[in-house]
């Protein structure tokens, strides 16, 4: 019986036998009485705006994944906006500061400078590359972030290296089997491309 309506009548209603026997097989599947199915379906129309004439063409699971996917890659548009613009012209814009920031050394270098002039007009490899030789300097911001990178990269592996487990095969070889959901694999293989 129907839970709230046992103690209403039924009321007949006038459908086409070809529709009606459509109804009946939809409430048999439904595992619902034709009452309890029809109001199913008229409080699902109402709550959600729609009417029965219009075609959706597409499923509820397929649009949330879809959604999902545009969402991925709004993420992916604003991390990579983060990495190429944002944090480069801070680390420089702090790298110039620092630089105004640190006091100029005067260094008086004594070199010979008609051995430069020499290496510049001649067409041979220098004689002496020693002091051609220059330093590079990575920014400390620069140089930190990538240490947090590496940090967290060593992190997510070892998160993905606890969840590797040996399968034993009786008949073949033994295989490792990874214990990630599909979109925990999906996260890391986006962040390593975006790095």
């Amino acid at each position: 019986m129907d839970e709230g309506y046992e103690k209403e009548t039924f009321a007949g209603l006038r459908i086409k036998i070809s529709v009606a026997l459509k109804f009946r097989s939809f409430s048999k599947r439904q595992g619902k009485s034709q009452s309890m199915t029809l109001l199913a379906m008229v409080e699902f129309f109402d709550h959600n705006g729609i009417s029965p004439d219009q075609r959706m063409y597409e499923t509820i699971a397929s649009l949330k994944y879809l959604i999902k996917r545009r969402f991925n890659a709004m993420v992916a548009i604003m991390r990579s906006i983060e990495k190429e613009q944002t944090l480069p012209t801070v680390s420089m814009i702090q790298a110039l500061f620092q630089q105004e920031l640190e006091p100029e050394e005067v260094d008086e270098w004594e070199g010979d400078f008609d051995f430069f002039e020499q290496q510049l007009t001649e067409k041979k490899a220098p004689s002496n590359p020693e002091l051609l030789d220059t330093e590079v300097h990575i920014p400390k911001i620069l140089h930190e972030h990538l240490k947090e990178e590496m940090e967290e990269l060593k992190r997510d592996f070892g998160y993905v290296l606890d969840h590797v487990s040996l399968v034993k095969n009786r008949l073949g070889k033994d295989y490792l089997k990874l214990d990630l959901d599909y979109e925990a694999i999906e996260r890391y293989q986006q962040k390593i491309k975006n790095l």
